[in-house]
């Protein structure tokens, strides 16, 4: 189980919004490629390299949640839609992907020094798909932010949050928080409500 979560993890953290690979992990659905072959035949993602991965980030003295902030504030008044901890580099860094006036702003920012190492402009909402389109719209409208979410679920989950990811699950929005509790993973899904159309 743990490999599955983690392998969902990653996924997600490559891809803007990556709806296929999310739902299947959050449904207990196999995900497209088997993630027990791809551990084999993938040194990257060996469980080694996992073990590895979780004990820098445990080390890692910024917080996802301090990582979040700092992204949020290079461009005022974005709201974060993806953030992930990569500690595969030299220094580990947690990749950031901010909404802001119609343009997804991607971040580096350094695990150890807070400092913000890369800021680029990703996309914006019109190069996306339709469906990322539509769940990026309704980030920009529910009250439940991604620092919240983060919040809601390592307490849930009695843990520290390594990854955050927004996504449609079904025609909802959800929020999908992966949270290291002890040797274990435990990915939590918040579905924030939407403003009622008057």
């Amino acid at each position: 189980m743990r490999r599955i979560i983690l392998f969902t993890f990653i996924l997600l953290s490559w891809t803007p919004l990556a709806h296929a690979v999310a739902d299947a992990a959050t449904s207990g659905a196999q995900a497209p490629m088997d993630p027990q072959s791809a551990t084999s035949n993938d040194p990257a993602l060996s469980q080694e390299a996992i073990d590895r991965e979780l004990d820098k980030f445990r080390r890692t003295e910024v917080s996802l949640h301090r990582a979040l902030r700092i992204a949020e504030k290079i461009h005022p008044g974005s709201k974060t839609a993806d953030i992930s901890f990569e500690g595969g580099l030299d220094a580990p860094v947690y990749k950031v992907r901010t909404l802001q006036s119609g343009r997804i702003w991607e971040l580096d920012i350094d695990g150890t020094t807070a400092r913000v190492r890369n800021s680029v402009l990703f996309s914006t909402v019109q190069g996306l798909s339709e469906s990322d389109r539509d769940s990026l719209t309704a980030l920009t409208t529910v009250q439940l932010k991604m620092s919240d979410a983060i919040r809601i679920a390592e307490r849930s989950a009695a843990g520290k949050a390594i990854s955050g990811g927004l996504m449609n699950k079904d025609g909802k929005l959800a929020y999908v928080i992966v949270v290291v509790c002890g040797n274990d993973l435990k990915q939590v899904t918040l579905e924030p409500s939407l403003p009622r159309s008057r």
